[in-house]
């Protein structure tokens, strides 16, 4: 990242919701001489009031005013969409996605949401008939607080698959569960230590039970055969298509690896991702020799993607794992004795290694982005900040802080302080057992009350953004994400709320989705809003998403999603 990125984005939330697309009256540009796309009839959401019509030339917003005025413009041999009374408004950005994962997990063997031991066995039986002998099984995702006491083994997936090694991602992508042929595969026994940063669940007898967490996942992982080149292109293909079914128009890859890195550079280069997007390089424990590409950042760069940020994982998750690391301990463990140690999860990366590599990253003009789940991690991240702003001035990158599922009150005024991104993962307080069995059995009702601080983090003055951790989520729709970012209740808005105290309005939430992104990823002076002499990034919705009701947002169709100009996708 550059510093010019960094100078872009000076302005808070506060300035950007202030001038978003909610004042009264449009300005109108000088009339262009000449557009070659027009869009009339309709709704047009500009950042400064709606308006009827929009002109393009060249890719690029020539005009925004009334239909009168877009039709007086030049246009001959123009293509005229007429808009029909829908809404023409920015094209959305989801800030933390995980392409390849998505488009093989679409392929994958899948688990019924939240389902026992009973409903996962079905499930594995069903894959295991359709594989070959000594074909990895692979799939996801479980939920552990589903299952009862001794009930998650690597029997009941050696009973289900006895032919095939299994290994079954959990719903957060930080546990493995895998059966025994899988250990015996990854080289793990009772004699295995727990890697640094990772750990090995143990039976009585002091045996792998088959389930690893955090860095412990790769031991197996790393068995797993690669899929070949055409087929993660493909898979990567059909991820950034269904994001652009959404109106997403730009996006961030947050954890790129070797098994990734290539495969995206080749579907880029090859001018098939329409998506503007960059890719976070993992560097740290949890990097399987990933930091090995930040190096070669500039050579894998191509058409539309840029690998211009480097990505950290500093904790785990706040669920039964209970891997994030949180400031005060998490709640005991049910039946757990009174004397029982005090549970505050684990960082992964010593806070001395933390400072001096988020300073070196920051000299260089590399953005990090942190991943942080407990706000003891959290606070870990604001300290490599604002080491980095000690160590090298504020003239650097605006570095990211990425999930925030728990932010330490203390630490929320630092954020605008230090000039840090809080990048939020809404999209996982749609009524998962991640949310409304794992975390909150994890971390009791008081801190439930603040889970995703949304309200708190723009009352700060920071700037904040949303990524969904797609395939984390089930589904990569933006649209549920605003709805809920708004009501903090299920779709539809029905159904208790959670954390209602941090509700915002659905300005705000657009404008997470669209000019706050646009501004992080460099791109505001080209695209976040609907203005002349930006791209025509935009989409058309069937309905008015700032006037709709508000529990019919989930629903929303992206009726056609241009980028550039052109149109990228249309609905059926």
């Amino acid at each position: 990242m550059t510093n010019r990125r960094h100078a872009m984005m000076v302005v808070c939330v506060a300035a950007l919701a202030a001038s978003s697309i909610t004042r009264a009256q449009p300005v109108v540009a000088p009339t262009p001489a000449r557009a070659d796309q027009i869009f009339v009839h309709g709704t047009v959401l500009g950042p400064a009031g709606n308006a009827q019509a929009l002109a393009v030339r060249d890719g690029v917003i020539v005009a925004v005013g009334t239909d009168a005025e877009i039709m007086a413009i030049p246009h001959p041999a123009a293509a005229i969409t007429d808009l029909a009374g829908h809404t023409l408004m920015p094209g959305l950005y989801d800030m933390h996605v995980h392409v390849l994962d998505a488009g093989l997990a679409m392929t994958a063997c899948h688990l019924p949401q939240g389902g026992g031991a009973a409903a996962v066995a079905a499930a594995v039986r069903a894959c295991a008939a359709s594989a070959r002998p000594g074909e990895w099984i692979v799939g996801g995702s479980w939920v552990g607080a589903a299952f009862g006491p001794g009930e998650q083994t690597r029997q009941l997936l050696d009973a289900a698959a006895p032919d095939n090694p299994v290994l079954l991602n959990d719903e957060a992508l930080h546990s493995v569960w895998v059966n025994s042929r899988a250990l015996a595969l990854g080289g793990v026994s009772a004699k295995t230590p727990d890697p640094a940063g990772g750990l090995i669940d143990r039976d009585a007898a002091g045996g792998p039970n088959g389930v690893l967490r955090e860095t412990a996942t790769s031991l197996i992982e790393s068995r797993v055969p690669q899929p070949a080149l055409a087929t993660k292109v493909a898979a990567i293909k059909a991820a950034t298509d269904v994001m652009l079914s959404y109106g997403i128009v730009g996006f961030t890859d947050a954890a790129i690896r070797i098994d990734n890195a290539e495969a995206m550079a080749a579907y880029a280069r090859s001018g098939g991702l329409k998506q503007h997007a960059r890719g976070c390089i993992v560097w740290g424990p949890m990097s399987y020799g990933a930091d090995a590409l930040i190096p070669r950042r500039q050579e894998l760069s191509a058409g539309r993607m840029q690998f211009d940020c480097v990505k950290i994982f500093l904790d785990g998750v706040p669920t039964e794992s209970r891997t994030g690391a949180m400031v005060e301990p998490y709640a005991p463990r049910p039946g757990a004795a009174a004397q029982a140690p005090a549970e505050r999860g684990m960082l992964q990366v010593p806070h001395d290694r933390l400072n001096a590599a988020v300073a070196d990253f920051d000299r260089q003009g590399l953005e990090v982005n942190m991943h942080a789940a407990g706000d003891g991690a959290t606070r870990a991240g604001v300290d490599a900040i604002a080491y980095a702003r000690a160590t090298n001035g504020s003239a650097g990158p605006r570095h990211e802080i990425a999930h925030n599922t728990f932010i330490h009150p203390a630490d929320l005024p630092r954020g605008v302080q230090l000039g840090l991104v809080w990048e939020f993962s809404p999209y996982i307080w749609w009524p998962t057992p991640i949310t409304s069995v794992d975390i909150a059995r994890a971390v009791g009702p008081e801190r439930m009350r603040r889970l995703w601080p949304l309200r708190e983090a723009i009352a700060s003055g920071a700037v904040a953004v949303a990524g969904s951790d797609w395939p984390v989520v089930p589904s990569v729709n933006p649209w549920l994400a605003i709805e809920t970012m708004v009501t903090r209740q299920a779709p539809g808005a029905t159904g208790p709320a959670q954390g209602a105290d941090e509700a915002i309005t659905r300005a705000q939430a657009l404008t997470l989705f669209t000019r706050n992104a646009a501004a992080v990823l460099g791109r505001l002076d080209r695209g976040g809003t609907l203005e002349p002499g930006k791209l025509a990034d935009m989409i058309i919705v069937d309905r008015n998403p700032l006037t709709a009701p508000i529990g019919s947002l989930h629903d929303l169709r992206v009726l056609a999603t241009y980028i550039e100009g052109a149109r990228v996708w249309s609905a059926p």
